[in-house]
């Protein structure tokens, strides 16, 4: 389905509004500055996402699957759904946590990135601004070995909900902790760390013990004072699918503006 269903965003903001009233961390509007622009990236992105990820994963599978053991992938579908999902968010997760990282280290792949790392306003809203090629790179890597490997469909929409529903939540503007739990599974905490400045810190989406392992996690026990990043990302949902393809901001004529 290629457009968001308007109800989707309904029940997002039914959910999340109200725990950012209850558990406020930070006192702002609930339609606070770059609220337009991130309702656009939640239906308009989504549809390019779609499209480039359709003909992206399209190609990749062609390419690879007559390399794919037949016997594999029935053993793996063959598997409790449980059990599946479980394999399969390991995956999606030790992926997700490198192409994160590389998305943080290349200038190239910074610049698509840097979209999602402009808003200053951390919020449930805040999520949606992404570049599409951010996702579409991202989720390509990540759920193409998943379907060659034989993981069923029903694995593929319960992963894809609880991701989406998840990171939602990391970046919702609530006071929230969660004790020893927060070794376990990442949390609002644990992601608005992530996005204070360009810190270099805190990749994983799920599992704050895959930052452990690999020497990126952030053990502080306070909440960061600001957002955002340094670089000059514009305001307005078309400049910033734009921006990123110009050799240099002044040069596409980019009134650069920092939200407040």
């Amino acid at each position: 389905m290629l457009l968001r269903n308007p109800l989707a965003l309904i029940f997002l903001a039914m959910l999340f509004v109200p725990l950012e009233r209850i558990w406020t961390l930070r006192e702002q509007k609930i339609l606070r500055t770059g609220w337009q622009t991130d309702v656009l990236h939640f239906f308009a992105t989504h549809v390019l996402q779609q499209l480039a990820l359709a003909i992206g994963v399209g190609l990749a599978v062609g390419l690879v699957d007559p390399l794919v053991s037949k016997s594999l992938q029935a053993a793996v579908a063959s598997q409790h759904g449980a059990v599946q999902f479980l394999e399969a968010i390991l995956i999606v997760e030790v992926i997700g946590y490198w192409m994160h990282r590389a998305f943080h280290t290349f200038p190239a792949m910074w610049r698509i990135h840097a979209v999602h790392h402009s808003s200053e306003h951390l919020d449930w809203l805040a999520s949606l601004r992404v570049h599409p090629l951010d996702q579409t790179i991202t989720r390509s890597v990540q759920f193409v070995p998943l379907y060659l490997l034989g993981f069923s469909q029903a694995t593929f929409g319960g992963l894809v909900l609880f991701i989406g529903l998840w990171a939602v939540f990391l970046h919702a503007n609530v006071r929230l902790r969660f004790g020893l739990l927060e070794h376990v599974l990442a949390t609002p905490h644990f992601h608005h760390w992530h996005h204070a400045g360009e810190a270099q810190v805190n990749f994983s989406g799920l599992f704050p013990w895959v930052d452990r392992i690999f020497g990126t996690r952030a053990t502080t026990k306070e909440w960061p004072a600001s957002y955002g990043c340094d670089a000059p990302v514009p305001r307005g949902w078309w400049k910033q699918i734009a921006w990123p393809f110009a050799r240099t901001v002044e040069a596409n004529g980019v009134n650069v503006q920092r939200e407040s």
